[in-house]
């Protein structure tokens, strides 16, 4: 037994030295300095829960991200906020909507309330007034960051320029790491 713990010892310091340098390494990093918040009518919402930006290559020069974040840790609540883009252009800082009429990308934005019903989730939509967009302000390897803002729609909505059947978002806010 001894000449086991005698021959074990380096190992186990080893150990130690990776998960003290974890704990170091995650002290320093401030987890707070990410975020992903908004105004969705008249409440101040924050989406900090699992919140992330999942960077995809596509191929062909093609590529998609997408951020999302919950407003509770609680598996069964389900309101979130997320909005994707898919590019066929280089992807650079400036505003994008989902109103625009290239072909260059394609963007839509979701605002779950905690519902099950997809009928009940709000989503973008082709909306003249106030279209759903967001301003990238910072695109790096590892943070995305920028501004968002625009009109949602009930998923089952006819009409875009309804407004019993939509939420305004706005003081939209991101800084994410880049995953």
């Amino acid at each position: 037994m001894k000449k086991v713990l005698v021959n074990g010892w380096p190992a186990l310091l080893l150990l130690f030295l990776v998960a003290s340098c974890g704990k170091e390494i995650s002290s320093e990093e401030d987890l707070g300095q990410y975020y992903l918040k908004c105004k969705i009518g008249n409440v101040d919402k924050t989406f900090n829960f699992f919140a992330s930006a999942d960077k995809e290559d596509l191929g062909g020069g093609a590529s998609s991200y997408a951020i999302i974040g919950k407003a509770v840790a609680d598996a069964s609540n389900f309101e979130s906020l997320a909005f994707s883009i898919q590019l066929s252009i280089p992807f650079t800082p400036g505003t994008y909507t989902v109103a625009d009429p290239t072909t260059d990308y394609l963007m839509i934005g979701l605002y779950n309330p905690n519902t099950t019903d997809s009928e009940k989730i709000f989503v973008s939509q082709e909306n003249e007034s106030d279209p759903f967009q967001v301003t990238f302000t910072e695109i790096t390897s590892t943070t995305i960051s920028g501004t968002f803002k625009g009109k949602l729609f009930l998923n089952n909505s006819a009409d875009p320029n309804a407004t019993a059947d939509s939420v305004v978002i706005s003081n939209g806010q991101f800084k994410l790491k880049v995953q």
